[in-house]
């Protein structure tokens, strides 16, 4: 009897804690603008000694409008905290579009990895991978193909 209450318990933890990391990746059609994609060079060419950890966007009616990227130390990156993350992305968003409120910011990449679920992006760390050395015209090229450009 023991055995099953725990086993319960381990899978509804497993389960929780698979549910709260995706609250945090964003949904659904998403355009990027030529600012967005500057930005998301800049995030894939870090300084050297860091790597990129995650970049993410606001989005309006399907549109980037703003977007926050985070490095991490080369070879130690940890789990950045997306609550916290999110947040930060927000309040910047909001401080710039100073009449906007309740902006929210959603994970568009994860690493080198774009994890944005629109339904045509596969979101796998081989498929969905971005180059550093990419020139930008393979980038949007890139992101044509997963409907992030028009």
């Amino acid at each position: 009897m023991k055995l099953k209450i725990l086993l319960i318990l381990v899978i509804s933890l497993i389960c929780n804690n698979a549910i709260a990391k995706d609250q945090y990746v964003g949904k659904g059609n998403l355009i990027l603008d030529d600012l967005e994609v500057e930005w998301f060079m800049k995030y894939m060419s870090p300084p050297a000694g860091q790597s990129p950890s995650i970049f993410m966007v606001a989005q309006e009616d399907g549109k980037s409008i703003w977007s926050f990227y985070y490095y991490c130390p080369e070879g130690s990156c940890k789990e950045t905290n997306k609550n916290e993350a999110t947040k930060r992305c927000a309040m910047s968003a909001e401080k710039y579009y100073k009449n906007k409120k309740d902006i929210e910011c959603f994970i568009f990449a994860k690493g080198r990895v774009v994890v944005w679920d629109n339904d045509v992006n596969p979101a796998h760390w081989k498929k969905s991978a971005m180059k550093s050395k990419w020139s930008r015209s393979e980038l949007e090229s890139k992101f044509r193909e997963f409907g992030f450009l028009n």
